[in-house]
């Protein structure tokens, strides 16, 4: 079964997934849930840790190299049925358009505060945290915040090419992003 027939699968039956994004020899990443929405190009997925529900992430296919549902699994997913965490698993309660970079980032841009977006395939990889700016042709501009909250005075910038995947309403952005602060200007 090719990956898209997997996506169907696991979005028809609303099974719980493990999903290997990356590119090959180059890098991986592991992301656990459930797939929303998807197209031929991304997915939609309501990310889990462990026993939590902890927001969503959109991927683009072409970095999924695999989604499996082995015993491990199937064990995982019997467990969010027994504890209610299954009944949770919801779309967000707006619309967001995964029909390219472009319409993803204005949906996002109404209606989150913040997002992560990540680059982790090529020489420059980047963790990029804040709020949308601008949504441009080729690119987004966020406003990033650093470990300690601080607020850049310039936007950073990034190119729908290069991005492996944009989480959104996790704990973590939702948390930090209550707490960023300006820097005081010497």
């Amino acid at each position: 079964m090719n990956i898209l027939e997997k996506i169907k699968k696991h979005h028809k039956e609303k099974k719980y997934c493990r999903i290997t994004t990356g590119l090959k020899d180059d890098f991986e990443t592991i992301v656990t849930g459930y797939i929303l929405d998807y197209n031929s190009d991304f997915i939609l997925l309501q990310t889990t840790d462990d026993f939590i529900i902890d927001g969503y992430r959109i991927i683009p296919i072409n970095f999924i190299l695999n989604i499996r549902f082995n015993n491990n699994d199937k064990y995982l997913f019997k467990i969010h049925k027994l504890e209610g965490i299954y009944d949770k698993i919801k779309s967000p309660d707006y619309e967001i358009n995964i029909s390219n970079w472009s319409e993803i980032f204005k949906s996002l841009k109404k209606n989150v505060q913040c997002i992560i977006s990540e680059c982790e395939a090529f020489e420059q990889s980047y963790f990029c945290i804040g709020s949308i700016k601008r949504v441009n042709k080729n690119s987004i501009s966020i406003q990033y915040f650093d470990a300690q909250g601080f607020l850049d005075d310039k936007n950073t910038k990034h190119k729908f090419n290069e991005i492996t995947s944009v989480t959104f309403e996790d704990r973590y952005s939702r948390m930090f992003s209550k707490h960023t602060r300006k820097r005081n200007k010497k």
